[in-house]
Parts: structure tokens; C-alpha cells; sequence
């Protein structure tokens, strides 16, 4: 093959004020562009995509090319994922050490087509005067690129001449680093660049594309019985790829009618030529449809161009891919063609501001409201400095999802408090451990309240405060208590008060003057140590103050206080005198991380729902004594007897005083029924912004609630019936997309409920007193 010195045919003749400049004359502009998610777009959001770019088409003047580059690039995780020295944050830099990941770059490239092809480099003053009308194009086109700019969908910025050269570099190395030294090209038949071994396959005709598009095709993986996932057209051969590779688009803004007039006469050849062959025939109807699809939506036509150039080090490799790129075409119905003989013009005019040099026959006429169906507008998960680790659903990469600072500072949520659901067997305490671990790894203040011993490992080994009742030694409380008289707010007499009630009352129910007559009592029973400054706050002197008083004349027409006694004579000096009574009540404002476990309890009518109150009010005590801290509270099942009565009223006293003091409420259970079918349901659901649900393949049941009651859109409900084991679909605001729960060996081990394998961990615990070490011992037996 003839060799040819690379400065020769290079087409770029300078990177310079931020610009490309061809050997040509062209200017090109270019801007680097994050994409949304992959399988977070639903269909109404691909056509406002689509219809975005169509508006950027028109916006812009004849003889200007859009060039849109996606780089693909397979990459080993190399950098540490986790920050920290606790056991479970080293154990995920070793788990996701070297792990294979796809990495996506997008770079969009608008061109000034110069026509008359004047040569720069040898007229400087042909140079200088070109470079004078520069300035309406990039006026033009600043205002053309900030139409996406304005957009939810799409971050925008501007490349510098520094950033140019290295998207260069890029290109023409098959690199992500962006080589910038030459390596040495070939092209015979086959595409090399350095060790480097490529193909390219082109669309440059309507022929090889189905007679019919649609912006979105249906994910069969992804789709039930019940719902349709949808992703865009031409995801399989961008994101679908796991190779290296890189999709050019590229569009040519002509004269509108010149294109039509050309299409006039290649319908009327095909026309006459139709008698020949059904092909002729195909061809004709194709255009006719064009045309009159331009003429009555009074559209644009363009010339249009498309290439998949994709690489690997050897043969063996590169030829898997091309199957996989093969495969793929044909679930679109594609029929690209693979270029042989004009290897080296289509590689070297599809650098970023070359494309005026693609050859005219690898172009073809199409229409601008249709041609963004063939460019891609999804990227791979983009991850937050902080937050949760979870993995991308695409390829397992590790992403960090941040549900506390960025969805405020977006505006997608006014509060942190969370729903999680998650039906028998699919993992929720598994997926709760996870997000309390990491919290904890990153400062917060955890607390657990729980049914079944789920957290006690994470406790042990964090080293946190775990709280199991057992009915003959009680924990002991003092709602009563107070270090201060102005700690004795509205908040706390609102709690009281509900707490009083249900003593008093249980589920049944009870009168509006009964509750304000309480409240008298509160009022006058602190009061009381105002003026005289002794005794000590607690029920039993409350139960004495109530006896000893009254608050209003008549006051026996309206409160039967001889009903109240014997209620809460129990608690007074009965058999449950301790849990209320406390000299010292307990102080957790130092501990990080505490758990409740109410297993031993979990079946009693009146110490379930009134201990979880109690710990709950002394986590209240707590977080106002640490504002700046971030704060998470976990009620795993829990919340079911405190959300019936008057005790609805104290879940809205909880999300109110968490929100005021920078934390957060995460409320699990099974089912969406068992919160709607209670009186605080409403409140619960109006409170959250964030919904966290696992799989819910066999509850498809439940599909019109999520609608109904949660305002999931259909999109929403597609995502989620989509999930499958050890993935789960997170909603912020109005923005969801479902992420797999992928951990290390470590992690599994001290999430796990297994009763076999915990059975061998607490016993290796109860002999070296050293949860870590449990663990480790565990995991190398795996």
C-alpha cells in the first residue's frame, strides 16, 4: 500500500481561540454534552429529545454540519471507590479493584461549511477576512446550543482549544487518554492504529434502514406482561455495545430546496424505473413518503451521515465485536455497510471539523424531525461524589448516589425522608444494612428501630449501642424529664399528649375535650415547677399532679378522671412503673449508632407500640442536640403501632422535627397496602419524596396503587415492575431509574439473614468477642 506522511493528508490546519480550523477554512465550535442516564428516559421524554434537536436543525443557517462523536471505551477500575479505614469500606475498593467497566464520553461539533474550500495555509489574508464573519456563526450558534442548555435533560460546556486537541487525540488514536504523538495509520482493507486493530461500518442510505422507524423499540428483558420497557431506537448499537467504539452522526444543513430539487428528480428516476424491480419500486415509495412528510409538516430537509468505527488489539477480539455490532443492526432491521476500499477519506473527514470531506456518496437525504431518532442520547450512570454505593444496571460499575445534599440543591425534593418497600424475600433488610453502613462510613448519626435482629452484626461491628427489650428488665424512659424548663416546647407536650391518650384510650377512641383537658394538665403540671422549683418530672408525678388537681369548673362532665387512674395506675406504681419513671434517663447524644430491637415485644398490644414510641421520642431528645449533624432513622416495620388513632399524630410530630434538625425518616415495610391502610398513611406519603421499592414482579397487583397513591408515572411503574433480585428502583422527586445492590464478600456477610451462615458467624463472635475478625473468618471460608 502506497504511504502517504500524515501532515499531508491530516485535514486540520490549526486549534486555536477555542476552534477548529480545516485546512479548508471551516470553523467548528465544540462542546462537550452529559447525557441522561441509560433506562431512565421514558418515551415522552425521547421525543422531547428528539424534538429539542429537531428545533436546534432549524435554528441554525444553511451550510452549517452538526457533528455529534459518542466515545465508547472498555476500562478497569483502577481508583479507590470507597474513602475510610472502617473494615467494610476497604472491602469495596478490594472487590471492585481492576473490575471491567464501559466508560461513555459525548462531544457535539457545529461546522461553518466554508463552500469555496479556500486554501488557508497558503493566503494569510484570505485567512484574517474569513475569520472576521466568524463571529455571527458563533453567535448563531451559541444560541442554538442553548436550547439544550435550558434543559433538565443535558449538562453543556464548551470545549477550549485545550480540550479540542485532546478529543483529537482521542479520535485518531482510539484512545481515552488522547494520545497526541502520531501513531502509524493503515488502511488496507482493515483499519490500524498502532497495536490497534478496527473496523468501520457506515449508514449512507435510506435502503438500509426498515421501511419504518419508531423513536422507541420495547426492551424485551425489561418488559412484563403488564408493562412495555421502552428505550430508545438506537440504543443497541451505542450503549447496547461492550466494546470499544465510535458512533459519528453527522448532519449537513443545506438550502432546503436545492435538496428538495435533487429528491424531484431521483423520484421521478425511480418512478419510471419501478416497472424493473420491486427495489426501484420500494425506493420510490420511500422517497414519495418523505417528501410529502416534509411538505405537510413543513419540515427541513438536511443530508445525513452515520458511522460506527470500533476496536480491539487483536483479530479474535475485534471479530467478537463485529458479531455483537452485527446482531445488534439486525434487531434494528439496519443493514450497515462495511467500509473497505475508502477507509482512509471516511476515517480522516470524521475527525471533529472535517466532515465537510465526506464523500457525497456516503450521504443521504433525510428529514429533520426524524433524523434524532438515529442519534444517541443516553449515557452510562453518572455517579455523585458522595452518597450511596450501588452498581449500574448496564455493566455493574460502581456509581455513588447521593439522596441527601444534591436532590435539595436540584430542587427535585424539600425533604430526605424515605419509603422503602420491599415484599418478603427480596432483600429490604439487606438493602437498609447497606445504606446505614455507608451513612455511618460517611458521619451520620444512625438509629435502627427494628423487628427480628436485622442490624445487630453491623451494630457489633461498628461497635453502636444495641438496645434488645426483655419485658423483665425493662428499658427505663422519662418522657417527663427536662434539664431545662424551656425544653418543655409545643413539640413536647404534642408528644405527651399522644402518649397519654393511647395510655389511656388504646385503639379506642376518645373525645376532643378529653384531649384538650390533657393538655390543661400538662400546661398547669409544668407550670407547677416553674413557681415552686422542686420534685421531680415523671409519670408518677404527673399521675399525682392529675389527681390532686383540676384544670377547669365542671371538669368531671367532660374527663373521667377515676377511668384515667385505673389506665394508667400500671405505669404509676404497677407493673410497668420503671419503663416512664427513670432518675437517668438515656443519654445517646454521643453514640452514632444505635439500634432497638423490639423482637421480645413485637406481639404485646401495649408495650410494642408504647416502647417504640418512647425510643423514638428519646432519638427526638437527641438529634435537636445536634443540629448540624446529618441524622438517620430507620423504622424497619416498627411504625405499624404507632400510625393507628391518636398516634397518627406522632408520626407527623416525627417527620416535623427530623426535617427541622437536618435528618432523615426511612420507614420500611412489605407491602404500599399495609400504608395505605392506615390512618397515618396520608401523612407518611405526604412527608416523602424519595421512594425506594425492590422487586415487585409478583405483586403487579399492586401496578394502579403505585399510580393512584404515589403519582408514579408509566414510566415509573415500567422501571419498576423491570427489577429484578438484588436490584431496586429509586425515585428522588420526579426523577427514577433502578440500580442492582452488588457487594462485596464482606459486606454480604454482615448484611446477610441467612439463619445457617449467621449461626456460624455469631458463634466465631461469641469465642474471639471481635465482630471483624467473625467476619473475616467467614468470608475466607467462602
Amino acid at each position: 500500500m502506497k504511504s502517504e506522511a500524515i501532515q499531508k493528508i491530516f485535514p486540520i490546519y490549526a486549534v486555536e481561540n477555542d476552534m477548529i480550523i480545516s485546512k479548508n477554512g471551516d470553523i467548528t465550535l465544540g462542546f462537550k454534552l452529559q447525557l441522561p442516564q441509560i433506562y431512565s428516559l421514558d418515551r415522552e421524554g425521547i421525543n422531547r429529545i428528539n424534538q429539542l434537536f429537531d428545533k436546534i436543525i432549524r435554528s441554525l443557517p444553511e451550510n452549517t454540519i452538526i457533528q455529534k462523536q459518542d466515545y465508547f471505551f472498555v476500562d478497569k477500575i483502577k481508583e479507590a471507590v470507597t474513602e475510610g479505614e472502617l473494615m467494610l469500606s476497604r472491602s469495596d475498593n478490594k472487590f471492585f479493584y481492576e473490575k471491567p467497566t464501559l466508560s461513555h464520553e459525548c462531544y457535539l461539533f457545529i461546522t461553518k461549511d466554508s463552500k469555496n474550500k479556500i486554501s488557508l495555509t497558503s493566503n494569510a489574508k484570505l485567512y484574517d477576512k474569513y475569520m472576521e464573519e466568524v463571529k455571527d456563526f458563533i453567535q448563531v450558534v451559541t444560541t442554538s446550543i442553548s436550547f439544550l442548555s435550558k434543559e433538565d435533560f443535558f449538562t453543556v460546556d464548551s470545549l477550549g482549544s485545550e480540550e479540542i486537541i485532546q478529543v483529537l487525540g482521542k479520535y485518531i488514536s482510539l484512545s481515552q487518554e488522547g494520545q497526541q504523538s502520531m501513531q502509524d495509520l493503515f488502511f488496507d482493507k482493515q483499519l490500524k492504529v498502532g497495536n490497534k486493530v478496527a473496523e468501520m461500518y457506515a449508514i449512507s442510505s435510506y435502503n438500509q434502514l426498515p421501511l419504518t422507524i419508531q423513536t422507541t423499540k420495547k426492551n424485551i428483558d425489561f418488559s412484563t406482561q403488564k408493562t412495555d420497557f421502552q428505550i430508545p431506537f438506537i440504543q443497541p448499537v451505542c450503549l447496547g455495545l461492550e466494546c470499544n467504539h465510535i458512533y459519528n452522526q453527522v448532519i449537513y444543513i443545506e438550502n432546503s430546496e436545492k435538496v428538495f430539487s435533487k429528491l424531484k428528480t431521483k423520484l421521478n428516476q425511480f418512478k419510471s424505473l419501478a416497472i424493473l424491480s420491486k427495489e426501484n419500486e420500494v425506493t420510490y415509495n420511500q422517497i414519495d413518503q418523505l417528501v410529502n412528510e416534509v411538505i405537510e409538516n413543513e419540515l427541513r430537509f438536511v443530508y445525513q451521515h452515520f458511522n460506527i468505527i470500533l476496536w480491539d488489539i487483536n483479530d479474535e477480539k475485534l471479530e467478537n465485536h463485529k458479531n455483537q455490532l452485527e446482531n445488534a443492526f439486525k434487531e434494528l432491521s439496519i443493514t450497515p455497510y462495511q467500509i473497505k476500499n475508502s477507509l482512509k477519506d471516511l476515517f480522516f473527514s470524521n475527525l471533529p471539523g472535517a466532515c465537510t470531506s465526506v464523500p457525497e456518496l456516503y450521504k443521504f437525504i433525510g428529514i429533520s424531525e426524524q433524523t434524532p431518532i438515529l442519534l444517541n442520547f443516553e449515557s452510562y450512570y453518572e455517579g455523585n461524589k458522595d452518597g450511596i454505593l450501588l452498581t449500574d444496571r448496564k455493566n455493574g460499575a460502581p456509581v455513588r448516589l447521593d439522596l441527601w445534599i444534591e436532590p435539595v440543591k436540584r430542587g427535585l425534593i424539600v425533604n430526605r425522608n424515605r419509603l422503602i418497600f420491599g415484599p418478603s424475600g427480596t432483600g429490604k433488610s439487606f438493602l437498609i444494612n447497606h445504606i446505614a453502613s455507608q451513612y455511618y462510613e460517611q458521619g451520620h448519626h444512625i438509629v435502627m428501630i427494628d423487628i427480628g435482629n436485622s442490624y445487630k452484626k453491623l451494630c457489633n461491628l461498628v461497635k453502636g449501642q444495641y438496645y434488645a427489650y426483655d419485658p423483665d428488665v425493662p428499658l427505663e424512659f422519662n418522657p417527663f424529664h427536662f434539664h431545662h424548663i424551656d425544653e418543655v416546647n409545643n413539640d413536647k407536650k404534642i408528644f405527651l399528649t399522644s402518649l397519654i391518650i393511647f395510655l389511656w384510650k388504646g385503639d379506642d377512641p376518645f373525645k376532643r375535650e378529653e384531649k384538650q383537658i390533657i393538655g390543661l394538665y400538662l400546661d398547669a403540671y409544668y407550670e407547677s415547677f416553674e413557681k415552686e422549683q422542686s420534685g421531680y418530672p415523671c409519670m408518677s408525678s404527673f399521675y399525682e399532679f392529675v389527681d390532686q388537681n383540676q384544670v377547669m369548673e365542671d371538669e368531671e362532665r367532660y374527663f373521667d378522671k377515676v377511668s384515667f387512674q385505673l389506665s394508667l395506675r400500671d405505669f404509676h406504681d404497677g407493673k410497668y412503673s420503671k419503663i416512664l419513671n427513670s432518675e437517668k434517663p438515656i443519654d445517646l447524644v454521643q453514640e452514632r449508632f444505635i439500634v432497638f430491637e423490639m423482637d421480645n415485644i413485637k406481639d404485646h398490644p401495649i408495650l410494642f407500640p408504647l416502647v417504640t414510641m418512647l425510643c423514638i421520642d428519646v432519638v427526638m431528645s437527641k438529634i435537636r442536640k445536634i443540629p448540624e449533624a446529618k441524622k438517620s432513622i430507620f423504622i424497619d416495620e416498627c411504625w405499624k403501632p404507632i400510625s393507628k388513632g391518636e398516634m397518627a399524630q406522632f408520626i407527623k410530630y416525627l417527620y416535623k422535627t427530623v426535617r427541622k434538625f437536618y435528618g432523615e425518616v426511612a420507614i420500611a415495610t412489605q407491602d404500599v397496602e399495609d400504608i395505605l391502610d392506615t390512618p397515618a398513611g396520608p401523612a407518611m406519603i405526604n412527608n416523602t419524596d424519595t421512594m425506594i421499592l425492590l422487586s415487585h414482579k409478583k405483586k403487579m397487583a399492586t401496578k394502579d396503587k403505585f399510580a393512584q397513591y404515589l403519582s408514579f408515572s408509566e414510566s415509573d411503574l415500567e422501571k419498576l415492575f423491570s427489577t429484578d433480585k438484588r436490584e431496586v428502583f429509586i425515585k428522588v422527586g420526579n426523577v427514577s431509574n433502578v440500580y442492582k445492590v452488588t457487594v462485596s464478600p464482606e459486606r454480604y456477610a454482615c448484611y446477610s439473614s441467612n439463619a445457617d451462615e449467621n449461626k456460624v458467624i455469631f458463634d466465631t463472635y461469641k469465642e474471639k468477642k471481635n465482630m471483624e475478625l467473625a467476619l473475616k473468618e467467614f468470608v475466607e471460608k467462602l
